[in-house]
């Protein structure tokens, strides 16, 4: 009897032991939670604190940018929107909004920054505002102050109380009016919505708008195919390797949208992407495994070139490569008249233990390829080459048309050289004798890259 007491005892004591470790468990861990809550709260507040701030900067620097006419002024000014506008996407991204869209406002930012750095390139380059230039900075100005004053609005009401930005989060996908009993999902739709009636801008930027809706230059005319012509293509590119290739994707709201087919082995995946537009191959990847490497980069480019013969990419010029795995990508460039059109670019995968070709890609060449008109330079070679540093040890020259950001393609003068024990290229626009772009080459013995 005083045994089995004795077990009572002990259970309880057990029982009571583990109830208030229980207890004591879930208090740390609720006070943890707590804690973590509001930590993640002051780093929202925070974030949203610095966004109102740059984009209350970017507001007043706008005012003053209409107002320069110094191409100094206008180009420290462009730096400064710049970088505010860099620093209030970055505090955007902070907040936790996946579940309102806010693409309108993230489109704003990268615009703001990007269209008064092309003002001021302009006029430092000796060219003036146009009025209509002069009236898109006032738009931005307008959508600045509006949102600047919107974006405080919200502010107040949080360090009000009325708010919290992690009530988004917890809301977990539910609507506006689950959001906590707060409005501040619906604060952030209407910061989106006011931007609904922000003007298209077309200009010399990498975030113009012609550039968002591009579409190809090559493919725009041709014909669709269908799914069936698209498998007829894959294996006719193929040939007797194709074996049993079955559909797997169209690629859509793409600028090249794509049928793409793959063909499963034991050793590895093929996968060829052919256009749903004219029914060109635009991609191809053979993942099989490279023994080693017995070819040299001149055999591999002689093989790849070889390649883009026989499936009618003509006059092409290799110019740099990448060794990786034992497989060399080569570039190859479109060449019309003696001039290398960058923009018209294929990459060839060329495999060093067989030389077998294991990739193809031609969005580059299938985007931009045309027959250009090539008007005659405006400067002679030398006059050109005037124009760059002579502490460049000039090796070779040639013509070229040079992609910018906006996508516009400008002839040029091709300069490489050495300069302190390193290779450059130096780039002059061959009409007005404007330095475009200066690259190093980075030479290797995993390849030749430029930065």
């Amino acid at each position: 009897m005083e045994k089995t007491r004795s077990i009572h005892v002990w259970l309880y004591t057990v029982l009571i032991a583990g109830l208030i470790a229980a207890l004591i468990w879930g208090f740390t861990a609720s006070k943890s939670a707590n804690a973590l809550e509001l930590s993640n709260e002051n780093q929202y507040n925070r974030a949203y604190h610095e966004l109102v701030g740059y984009v209350d900067n970017i507001d007043t620097l706008l005012s003053k940018a209409q107002l320069t006419k110094s191409p100094a002024q206008l180009a420290k000014l462009s730096s400064d929107i710049f970088r505010q506008a860099a620093e209030a996407k970055s505090c955007l991204g902070q907040l936790p909004t996946s579940q309102v869209q806010l693409d309108n406002t993230s489109k704003f930012l990268s615009q703001v920054g990007d269209y008064t750095y092309v003002l001021s390139q302009s006029m430092i380059n000796g060219d003036n505002i146009s009025q209509e230039e002069y009236d898109n900075l006032a738009s931005m100005n307008e959508y600045a102050s509006s949102l600047s004053e919107t974006l405080s609005e919200i502010e107040n009401r949080l360090y009000n109380g009325e708010l919290r930005i992690s009530d988004i989060k917890n809301s977990k996908g539910g609507t506006v009016a689950d959001a906590a009993g707060n409005n501040i999902l619906e604060d952030l739709e209407n910061v989106e919505k006011s931007f609904e009636e922000y003007p298209s801008l077309i200009y010399d930027g990498p975030f113009s708008e012609h550039i968002e809706n591009r579409e190809s230059v090559m493919l725009k005319n041709s014909e669709d195919i269908s799914q069936e012509e698209a498998l007829k293509k894959a294996e006719a590119f193929l040939g007797a390797d194709s074996g049993n290739l079955i559909f797997e994707s169209l690629s859509e709201n793409t600028a090249i949208q794509a049928y793409t087919f793959i063909n499963d082995n034991n050793d590895a995946q093929v996968s060829v992407s052919v256009t749903k537009k004219g029914g060109f191959i635009l991609s191809y990847l053979d993942s099989r495994a490279v023994n080693g490497e017995r070819l040299d980069i001149d055999a591999a480019t002689e093989k790849a070139s070889e390649f883009l013969q026989k499936n009618g990419f003509y006059s092409m010029q290799n110019s740099y490569y990448e060794k990786s795995g034992g497989i060399a990508t080569i570039n190859f460039a479109y060449v019309q008249d003696n001039v290398t059109c960058y923009s018209d670019l294929v990459k060839v995968r060329v495999a060093l233990d067989t030389g077998d070709i294991v990739g193809m890609e031609a969005k580059g060449y299938l985007m931009n390829h045309t027959e250009r008109e090539l008007s005659a330079t405006k400067l002679t070679m030398e006059e050109a080459k005037e124009k760059i540093s002579t502490g460049l040890e000039v090796s070779g020259t040639k013509l070229a048309l040079v992609p910018k950001d906006s996508m516009r393609e400008v002839l040029c003068y091709e300069f490489k050289g050495a300069f302190n024990g390193k290779n450059f290229i130096i780039y002059v626009n061959a009409d007005n004798g404007r330095e475009e772009e200066i690259f190093l080459l980075i030479e290797s013995e995993e390849g030749i890259l430029t930065i």
